[in-house]
């Protein structure tokens, strides 16, 4: 869902700077996957990125990987709150009018019902996402050609927000968690999980600079942070209509699988019961939503720098000893050199202080 900030962090930070760190995280997350398949295929059973923590370091990096993937989820499930009501309020303005405000309350009140209630995302139905976001982005794409100004694209730096685009695009590239899902998916055929890994990681990086073109090309400086608000005054209601239910429809699919994952987890791993594991998982949101984080860029933005960055330096030090004292022979190796590894990891830490200082 970070993918519809992408547009705004690029219209603010400059297209071109923006377009470099497109490059740049698509780069580093492509290397971190990677790295994270190479692990999942160096141990014989499948565990979540915080079970291999556990594994191959110590019990305090544990914690610190639980801390970034609990801030990374509750960061995203707050995400899905804001920008629901932006999506919703595009549905229904021909046919009636309420606050964006008010559409992301009745959102959360069906979302954490169907978590209560025990729904968990089905994995078809993902698929589908995806196939209807390549075909919004095409529709974007073919509508919003004629409407392009050049002049939205060759903007190349604005100091203020130059560093936006990061942490934005490491929450909307963030995907190693579905690693060790698609190990269990493709069973014996582990042979593919490296193709499988990287058609994941470069596919969204296309779709992402064809989603940026489109947006920021015509609407430039007023590109909103939802990306959709802002092309009202220049694409067809329709459209519109279409890329605002394909956002809803993500968000609540997204919204129900991982406040699932995390009662589950508070229920399993920390002995709360599930209705109080279901409580802590959706209200923690709600509270700092209505208590006034309401600013989907700045929360996505902390959620990648941070959460993302964290993670992904634990997970580097993980690949190490996984290097070492993997149980079983994988069907690939990354073989990257020491001084490399030690530089993303500084590269993720400096990008999670310079996002919490900035």
């Amino acid at each position: 869902m970070g993918v519809f900030g992408i547009p705004f962090s690029f219209a603010k930070a400059g297209f071109l700077t923006g377009f470099l760190f497109l490059i740049f995280i698509g780069i580093l997350s492509l290397t971190v996957n990677l790295m994270f398949g190479e692990v999942v295929l160096r141990t014989k059973e499948i565990h979540q990125f915080t079970g291999y923590t556990e594994i191959y370091l110590k019990r305090g990096a544990k914690i610190l990987a639980s801390f970034a993937w609990f801030l990374s989820i509750f960061g995203a499930l707050l995400a899905y709150i804001i920008i629901s009501g932006n999506f919703l309020f595009n549905i229904f303005i021909s046919q009636f009018y309420l606050e964006p405000f008010i559409y992301s309350v009745l959102f959360f009140i069906f979302a954490a019902l169907a978590v209560l209630a025990g729904l968990k995302s089905v994995a078809w139905f993902e698929f589908f996402m995806v196939l209807f976001f390549s075909l919004i982005v095409f529709l974007v794409f073919i509508f919003g050609i004629p409407k392009i100004d050049l002049n939205n694209l060759t903007t190349i730096f604005n100091k203020e927000f130059w560093f936006l685009p990061y942490g934005v695009l490491l929450f909307a590239f963030a995907g190693f968690s579905a690693i060790p899902t698609q190990k269990e998916v493709i069973k014996n055929q582990t042979s593919i999980l490296k193709k499988a890994i990287i058609w994941g990681s470069l596919v969204p990086a296309v779709l992402y600079l064809i989603f940026a073109v489109s947006v920021v090309g015509v609407s430039g400086d007023i590109t909103s942070p939802d990306a959709v608000s802002g092309l009202t005054e220049f694409l067809d209601y329709r459209i519109i209509f279409l890329i605002s239910l394909f956002g809803l429809l993500t968000i609540s699919t997204s919204f129900i699988a991982l406040a699932f994952a995390l009662v589950e987890t508070l229920r399993l791993d920390f002995g709360f019961k599930r209705f109080n594991a279901w409580v802590i998982t959706v209200f923690i949101p709600l509270f700092l939503f209505l208590f006034g984080v309401r600013n989907f860029i700045e929360v996505i933005d902390l959620a990648g720098s941070v959460a993302i960055g964290i993670g992904s330096v634990i997970l580097i030090f993980v690949y190490k000893k996984a290097k070492r004292f993997g149980t079983r022979e994988p069907e690939y190796s990354l073989n990257l050199p020491g001084w490399l590894l030690n530089s993303i990891a500084v590269l993720f830490a400096i990008g999670a202080v310079y996002a919490l200082f900035e």
